[in-house]
């Protein structure tokens, strides 16, 4: 019984660990898109480039035949929280901190050490 309890506790952990993973991926895809569109908006192209990502999500939702519309409207929400972010990004503080980031880095390695 102790085996099949380890067994499924190390399952437990890698899922943990790869969703962690996934999870810092995307993390990491939104900030360098909210990157990329604070730069092309400073050049004015950020406009017409999101209109145009909308304008064919939005052909998508109206389509009659497509049958994932639930999944393009995550998509589409998805989209809109991105573009948020970059926006909260352009107002808040463009820069990076980088004093603040090792700080941040340097607690979150002192907190997994148990």
């Amino acid at each position: 019984m102790n085996n099949v309890i380890y067994s499924m506790i190390a399952k437990i952990s890698k899922m943990d660990a790869e969703a962690k993973i996934l999870t810092a991926q995307v993390e990491a895809q939104a900030l360098l898109l909210s990157a990329m569109l604070m730069t092309i908006g400073k050049n004015g192209g950020m406009e017409e480039m999101v209109e145009g990502v909308k304008k064919a999500i939005n052909a998508a939702l109206d389509a009659e035949d497509n049958p994932l519309k639930s999944d393009t409207e995550i998509l589409l929400a998805q989209f809109n929280e991105l573009l948020s972010v970059a926006c909260i990004l352009d107002k808040e503080k463009p820069e990076l901190d980088v004093d603040a980031l090792r700080k941040l880095s340097s607690s979150l390695t002192s907190e997994k050490k148990f």
